[in-house]
């Protein structure tokens, strides 16, 4: 199922732990459509590039099992850690993200050798912005 042009709900349910996931409810796809709309398709449209997506959509097994917080904005469909190659390009889709007017938190977070954007978007966003977030 696409939920936008370049975007599927099977690349924002993906897992490495599929007994872990369960199929989405239909309010957690409405909240993927919206964050496909309000920042990763904008993100892809603005870099002309496809964007990879480590983590979207996560249940509540599966947000337990990777260490997320209870409240996560990945339990409801509204946030996804994007893959970065490097701290420029993590500089540059940072600084893209945080201007749109629906994004909620933007952190560039890092934990060992891994690093990635994570975004969350909501309908009232707090515009919270961190390039140094230790994971």
């Amino acid at each position: 199922m696409k939920l936008s042009p370049n975007f599927s709900l099977a690349e924002l349910t993906r897992t490495s732990y599929p007994r872990l996931q369960d199929s989405p409810p239909v309010e957690v796809v409405c909240s993927l459509v919206f964050l496909c709309a309000t920042a990763l398709q904008p993100l892809r449209d603005f870099l002309g590039e496809p964007v990879s997506i480590s983590s979207g959509y996560r249940s509540a097994a599966l947000n337990a099992k990777v260490g997320g917080v209870p409240g996560s904005f990945h339990r409801r469909g509204l946030a996804a850690d994007i893959v970065v190659s490097s701290e420029d390009d993590a500089r540059r889709k940072f600084e893209f993200l945080r201007q749109l007017p629906y994004v909620d938190s933007v952190l560039f977070e890092h934990r060992g050798r891994s690093s990635w954007i994570h975004v969350q978007v909501s309908f009232h966003p707090r515009h919270i912005a961190n390039f140094n977030f230790l994971g």
